[in-house]
């Protein structure tokens, strides 16, 4: 059977025609399809951000994790006896952006009045004693590498007669890993004195901007130097000479 031009055209439009109705039946699905892509890629950001808190590294390549807030913004509820904050006195030293050239440096640093997990009283004062204090946050994984080498220096006698060495108990996140700080202390067998910070106002007086953030506080009061990340027993030794002049 044969068919003329005439109507081979007019099956070609028709096909045509009938192509443009299927496009338009596909159209509502496809402009459903793009909204419901966005709303799941959202629902897959939450719930990575609720699994994995932002821990980083700070500027210049120091072995420590970036604090979730270093302004003295609440950082959790707090955790045991001291849920309110230690009382503090003095001048905030700045942040800490680097060793040389740090202003904290012959600064009186801030006097702070807190309790342990149970309660009892634990200070930092201008006394005529050397301090060290550090400052660890639980979800931190090179607080958590740090706490057991100190904790076997302490052991061994590291601590040399005269020289407080204090903590502080910051970064308090129930959301967070390895929470409560006490539980991870007390597994580690810490039996260095620990002061609670609560809402994060003790880092902030010290001018923390990274964890473990250390502080070495001379027998006048005046801090002689700051850092932060993990120190070797040997270099937290030298450090503690500059203060007492040994």
């Amino acid at each position: 059977m044969t068919s003329s031009p005439g109507d081979r055209r007019a099956r070609r439009e028709a096909q045509r025609a009938e192509a443009r109705r299927g496009t338009a039946r596909r159209a509502p699905a496809s402009r459903w399809l793009l909204p419901g892509l966005i709303a799941a890629a959202v629902v897959v950001a939450a719930i990575l951000a609720i699994v994995l808190p932002g821990i980083g590294t700070p500027p210049g390549g120091a072995s420590s994790s970036v604090p979730p807030s270093a302004s003295g913004a609440p950082g959790g509820s707090g955790s045991g006896a001291a849920a309110e904050a230690p009382t503090i006195t003095g001048t905030p030293l700045a942040t800490f952006e680097g060793a040389d050239g740090d202003p904290a440096v012959g600064q009186p640093a801030p006097e702070v009045i807190g309790k342990d997990f149970t309660g009892k009283p634990v200070t930092i004062a201008a006394d005529g004693r050397p301090k060290v204090v550090v400052f660890l946050a639980h979800w931190c994984p090179h607080c958590q590498q740090e706490v057991p080498v100190i904790q076997a220096w302490v052991t061994a006698g590291g601590v040399p007669t005269g020289v407080d060495l204090v903590s502080v108990a910051t970064g308090i996140d129930p959301s967070a890993p390895n929470y409560p700080p006490e539980a991870w202390l007390a597994r580690e067998g810490w039996t260095v004195p620990v002061i609670v910070d609560p809402t994060n106002s003790v880092a902030a007086a010290y001018g923390l901007s990274a964890y473990p953030f250390w502080v070495f506080i001379g027998p006048d009061g005046n801090v002689r130097a700051r850092t932060t990340g993990g120190l070797a027993t040997a270099d937290l030794e030298a450090l503690i000479r500059g203060l007492t002049g040994g």
